[in-house]
């Protein structure tokens, strides 16, 4: 099927171009367009986003320039494009040297904000659990220093799939909202791509967060050590 926008090939299952990601509308392949609420149940647009080259567009609209030269790649290696987990956890093992190296920070460069918040605050509650169980004698900075490293580590094997799990919510999140296609493209880039002022700005909240937390509730020879 030709896209009327640039004419670019594309199977007869597509509903978006995978070129320019404009809609395609062929009265003769697909459910009477446009697609709107009235002629197209959630059910159905869910459907429709199973077929690969679907999942591709919707996917490379959300991530951005970096899904085509990285993500694609970590998440499909072995596998046709989807919108869900393999069977075998194939989008799981792969390591994300970003979330590794910056960790909450790069969750909130991805915009995973709620997810960046939730780490922070484990990190800081089960230091808090340490500093209580071990006391003054045994609790060191080292202990905070390597439970922070876990941490860490954990974003940067699990990176990938945390990023991809997220990718998969807003997709379908908006699609269920939204299904005239201009409006789907727009809101996913509009949701998806990066940040560096998220990074920077929801990565110093959420330190202070950790910090306020520890100051109230810290055991009093935290401080004075």
């Amino acid at each position: 099927m030709l896209c009327n926008n640039c004419g670019q090939e594309n199977s007869n299952e597509a509903i978006f171009c995978t070129n320019c990601v404009h809609y395609i509308s062929d009265n003769k392949v697909q459910t009477p367009p446009p697609l709107n609420p009235v002629n197209i149940s959630k059910d159905a647009q869910i459907s429709s986003l199973s077929s690969s080259e679907n999942a591709d567009t919707l996917l490379a609209a959300f991530v951005g320039e970096k899904y085509d030269s990285y993500y694609r790649d970590k998440w499909f290696k072995d596998s046709e494009p989807r919108l869900e987990i393999n069977n075998n956890g194939s989008s799981i093992h792969s390591f994300n040297l970003a979330g590794f190296l910056f960790g909450v920070f790069w969750l909130c460069y991805r915009k995973m904000y709620k997810l960046a918040f939730f780490i922070m605050l484990a990190i800081t509650v089960i230091d808090l659990i340490l500093m209580q169980i071990l006391g003054a004698d045994s609790y060191n900075d080292s202990i905070n220093y390597a439970f922070m490293g876990i941490w860490i580590g954990l974003t940067g094997l699990l990176g990938n799939y945390f990023y991809f799990d997220y990718s998969v919510k807003q997709i379908k999140e908006t699609t269920d909202s939204t299904a005239n296609p201009d409006m789907v493209r727009a809101q996913l880039a509009k949701k998806g791509g990066t940040s560096w002022v998220a990074a920077i700005g929801v990565g110093i909240l959420l330190l202070a967060m950790s910090i306020l937390v520890t100051y109230f509730f810290a055991p009093s020879w935290y401080w004075v050590e």
